[in-house]
């Protein structure tokens, strides 16, 4: 991965993030993890710590984003007998998962081809006049969502980590033409920042002297 696309990375994951914090959010922290580029259909995983900050603190929502990348190479030739504007989506769609295999976030990232080509050209071989082949396609997309249902709450809070499946498709696809053969060679790669938004209560009450007080209140 280059430097330039590091450093976009850390901007738009920022900024998406930035955008999942309530306004009554008190506090909060934040998990960076990321899987690799691999050619789809893949399945990963990510583990991440749980919200454990003790018995005064209470977790209020959990937010997901996702930054999704797509790379390869999309061909296709035309068979049709008139001439074609034929368009090429190479993309992937990129789940996390709770651990049951539900969805928590998705994101599609893509890369879009748009061709004028001729009348079958008598070759099928993903060029001349009536095909193309495009190599070193790559598209970026960012998803976020946020969550504060009791279950996920609870599934999120307590010690130790929780390990959250990470899935990603090759759903490449062409259109244009009648008679149409496509060719795509698909990576992704994903990734992921969860923010916990918390709040914390005075420790006070629970001390013994804190109990002692309140007699007298």
């Amino acid at each position: 991965m280059n430097v330039s696309r590091v450093l976009t990375i850390g901007f738009v994951m920022v900024a998406f993030c930035f955008a999942l914090v309530p306004a009554a959010c008190a506090e909060t922290i934040t998990h960076n993890v990321s899987v690799p580029l691999a050619t789809t259909n893949w399945n990963s995983s990510v583990t991440i710590p749980k919200f454990d900050m003790g018995p005064n603190c209470i977790l209020d929502s959990v937010g997901f984003c996702l930054y999704g990348h797509v790379e390869g190479e999309a061909k296709f030739e035309s068979l049709d007998a008139s001439p074609a504007t034929v368009m090429m989506n190479l993309q992937a769609t990129i789940s996390l998962q709770r651990p049951d295999n539900t969805v928590l976030a998705t994101v599609i990232p893509l890369a879009q081809t748009s061709d004028d080509v001729t009348a079958y050209d008598g070759t099928t071989d993903f060029g001349g006049t009536s095909g193309m082949t495009h190599g070193a396609l790559s598209g970026d997309k960012s998803e976020t969502a946020v969550t504060s249902a009791p279950a996920d709450l609870a599934l999120f809070t307590g010690p130790g980590s929780i390990i959250l499946p990470a899935v990603a498709i090759g759903t490449s696809n062409g259109s244009g033409a009648g008679n149409l053969l496509l060719q795509f060679n698909t990576s992704a790669s994903v990734d992921v920042s969860i923010v916990y938004c918390y709040h914390c209560t005075s420790a006070v009450e629970n001390t013994t002297w804190g109990a002692i007080k309140a007699l007298y209140k």
